[in-house]
């Protein structure tokens, strides 16, 4: 009987102090078992970087109030003020490269001249960008690479924002951003012959159609619809009111606005409910300080 005691004391005792090594963290093993029920779980972890902010504002063709458009300085002043997205415009050079330029041709902005699809990758970053907000105080600029610009998205954790100008090779392109692993993130834009092509080939990567001013919204309605997956419309903003909002989301479409610049505007179209707003300055901020010497 007294060695029956001992031995359900013993086993009591090895009990309580298992219980205690189990319940402090830090003292359990560390061995999981990958099944696929916690894939989603550990994706999830792994990709949230921050939370969902409230006021989604979009660099048009970066920070461009700040410094020249499409280039890596106005992609990366965009980052350091904290936009949630930044928009960049893509064309493709006569090498199959893809280029940040919203211009079919190199004059506005550049040294150069003729037109982007002529010339190759290497030839175009000779050339300098010589014009643009505070082009005096940076000189020399370069026209940016895609990949530059994916890259920055990245380093910012800001949503990218691509509006297809001129490509042909559409398989290429979705590869730039599968590299770049932002695909899950990323918003395809542009005319509907171009995201007919992206959803072609990608089932599952955001697209929007721009809507303009002066074509009936409920036209780009039919034509998104057209697709399948996450899209929506990029409305000319004077098109929107909250019936427009409202009728978007209802068929299942996101809705942005580009682009707008003050902070009544700004204030309006959240109150509607817009997904995003693209504008080329944080709308109402002034005398932002920007440390671009980092």
């Amino acid at each position: 009987m007294y060695n029956i005691r001992r031995l359900l004391t013993l086993a009591a005792v090895i009990m309580f102090i298992i219980s205690i090594v189990t319940s402090v963290p830090g003292l359990r093993g560390s061995r999981r078992t990958d099944t696929a029920a916690d894939e989603p779980a550990r994706e999830a972890i792994s990709t949230q970087s921050a939370p969902e902010a409230e006021e989604k504002f979009v660099a048009h063709r970066g920070y461009s109030a700040a410094a020249p458009e499409n280039t890596a300085l106005a992609f990366e002043l965009a980052g350091k003020a904290a936009f949630w997205g930044i928009e960049t415009d893509i064309s493709e050079t006569y090498d199959n490269e893809f280029v940040c330029m919203h211009d079919d041709t190199l004059e506005r902005m550049t040294d150069g001249e003729g037109a982007v699809g002529d010339y190759t990758y290497s030839v175009l970053r000779t050339l300098s960008i010589d014009t643009g907000s505070n082009i005096e105080r940076y000189g020399s600029l370069k026209i940016p690479s895609m990949v530059e610009y994916l890259n920055i998205c990245v380093t910012y954790g800001c949503v990218p924002i691509i509006e297809i100008k001129k490509i042909h090779d559409y398989d290429k392109f979705l590869q730039t951003i599968y590299n770049s692993n932002l695909q899950s993130r990323c918003i395809v834009t542009g005319a509907i012959e171009d995201l007919r092509e992206i959803r072609a080939r990608d089932a599952d990567i955001a697209v929007m159609v721009i809507g303009y001013s002066n074509i009936e919204y409920t036209r780009y309605i039919e034509l998104i619809n057209e697709l399948g997956g996450k899209r929506g419309i990029l409305y000319n903003y004077p098109v929107v009111t909250q019936d427009v909002v409202n009728e978007v989301h209802n068929a299942g479409l996101l809705c942005g606005v580009w682009w707008l610049d003050t902070a009544e505007e700004a204030k309006q179209y959240m109150s509607y409910g817009v997904d995003y707003v693209v504008t080329n300055e944080i709308p109402g901020a002034t005398n932002l300080m920007i440390n671009d010497t980092e």
